[in-house]
């Protein structure tokens, strides 16, 4: 198998891509082209590069992060008038505030939306967030894991998957995330590497996966026991 179809197959479509522009074998051309018309669909030229290093939120027992935070106090608002007033400025923030801020707002209204069952308004306010701080993993964690819990196309969303766990190598969620994807384009496509792949990640899941991640674990375990449907089919 080669270098690219070794990344297609394992879910790394930035570096597929990367490797498909770059290409100068003539046996891999086909494929390299073919490839190139998949991702343009999707805008991979597109997608935000990372700006800097920095450390990334850990993610908490009850499946939070700190980013999450602002949401839980804006819920908290009771009184109509106060939780406008807070609504207005979030969405003023959007507009004016400086790039971090900017991003945050995003994910935070990404988040009410994704409460309100506003799926694509959720979505698209996740990829402003990204676009806006494109070094922090849980924004591209997040943004993927709801495009493939709401059926976008795995293309879409394992790009930002990947890129967060680039950004931050030992979160067991994200690897989770990618396992369920490749399982996703095995069903579809049919093809064993991607089965394959996806039980790596999950292996990797499980490595990170720390004791008290209870509720992670569940859906880590429940999904191993899927897998074996397609295991020992």
């Amino acid at each position: 198998m080669s270098k690219i179809e070794n990344y297609f197959y394992n879910g790394q479509f930035l570096a597929c891509y990367e490797a498909a522009k770059e290409n100068e074998d003539e046996q891999e051309s086909q494929i390299a082209e073919q490839l190139l018309q998949l991702f343009a669909q999707y805008e991979y030229e597109k997608f935000p590069n990372v700006v800097q290093q920095i450390a990334q939120s850990v993610e908490r027992s009850n499946e939070s992060y700190e980013e999450f935070d602002e949401v839980e106090e804006i819920r908290s608002i009771k009184e109509e008038e106060p939780f406008s007033l807070r609504i207005k400025q979030l969405e003023k923030d959007a507009i004016e505030a400086d790039d971090e801020r900017k991003a945050q707002s995003f994910f935070v209204q990404g988040q009410l939306f994704l409460m309100a069952h506003h799926y694509d308004e959720s979505v698209h306010c996740f990829i402003q967030a990204v676009k806006h701080n494109p070094n922090q993993a849980v924004f591209y964690g997040i943004t993927g894991q709801t495009m493939n819990r709401f059926n976008w196309s795995p293309f879409e969303a394992m790009i930002y998957i990947e890129r967060a766990i680039e950004l931050d190598p030992e979160n067991a969620r994200w690897y989770w995330n990618k396992a369920l994807i490749l399982t996703q384009l095995y069903k579809d496509l049919q093809k064993e590497p991607f089965l394959e792949s996806a039980l790596i990640a999950l292996e990797n899941a499980e490595k990170y996966c720390r004791a008290d991640q209870k509720s992670l674990k569940n859906g880590i375990d429940t999904t191993v026991e899927n897998m074996k449907e397609y295991l020992f089919d």
